[in-house]
């Protein structure tokens, strides 16, 4: 089974260059942004000098099309396949392959079919992606690449209960996401996964230090070559998590 694994941060995605079976590891030069506008056109050139793209909305594909791209193209789950009539649109425009919508079930999955798509087994799923500046808000209208040029920002959003949403500011693009306050992790479903008989698997790593992405590669990485569920290898680094929709779905 293939695992491939996709860092919204440079330092995941070099610390993981380094976990041996590990498949393709996308990092922020070759991930596109979650909003791209017209202004966005010419400092996303450098994405067409890239063997391979995570596109994560139609206009990106436009703009590669556009721009004859001639590497291969891949959708995020944000360009939603719900069945094979989408797929086949998507794949009409250049695309590769597709990632499931985390939507589904593993019952809607199996009917929609996995064989050209990606699974996502682990990750931090975007709950809202926002053009207002957390960062902003929360410092007094200041913005944060104006005052250290950095690409990224984080802060923490809290809730009524005390749980933390993890927010990444996109400095480069002007963007929030606003992450759940635990990850999607389908460690105790190996067995259904195998039987999705997928294209690839997905890590998405997001707030992870670099040593977390590390060590949660490895324990998956070891998890789909020996066992069906986490009790046939050491404890995974976190305790709470989410399994999604792969077996309530949306109600």
């Amino acid at each position: 089974m293939i695992i491939n694994a996709v860092c919204e941060r440079g330092e995941q995605a070099e610390a993981l260059s380094s976990v041996q079976g590990l498949g393709r590891i996308y990092s922020p030069d070759n991930i596109m942004p979650y909003v791209f506008r017209n202004e966005d056109a010419k400092r996303c050139r450098h994405f067409l000098e890239e063997e391979y793209v995570l596109v994560r909305n139609a206009d990106e594909i436009g703009f590669l099309r556009e721009n004859d791209y001639a590497g291969e193209i891949v959708a995020d789950h944000t360009l939603y396949t719900y069945n094979r009539f989408s797929e086949e649109m998507l794949a009409g425009l250049g695309v590769k392959y597709d990632t499931a919508p985390l939507e589904l079930t593993y019952r809607e999955l199996s009917e929609r079919g996995m064989e050209k798509s990606e699974l996502m087994i682990y990750g931090r799923v975007p709950m809202m992606v926002s053009a207002g500046c957390v960062f902003r808000n929360t410092n007094d209208d200041r913005c944060g690449r104006e005052e250290s040029g950095e690409r990224q920002r984080s802060v923490i959003l809290r809730d009524r209960m005390k749980a933390g949403f993890p927010v990444i500011c996109d400095c480069t693009y002007c963007y929030n996401i606003i992450f759940n306050s635990v990850p999607n992790s389908l460690h105790n479903e190996m067995s259904k996964i195998k039987r999705l008989n997928a294209r690839s698997l997905r890590l998405y790593f997001t707030t992870e230090k670099p040593e977390e992405a590390e060590e949660i590669a490895g324990c998956f990485l070891r998890l789909t070559k020996d066992g069906d569920n986490i009790r046939d290898i050491e404890a995974l680094p976190y305790n709470a998590y989410t399994r999604g929709h792969f077996i309530n779905g949306v109600t």
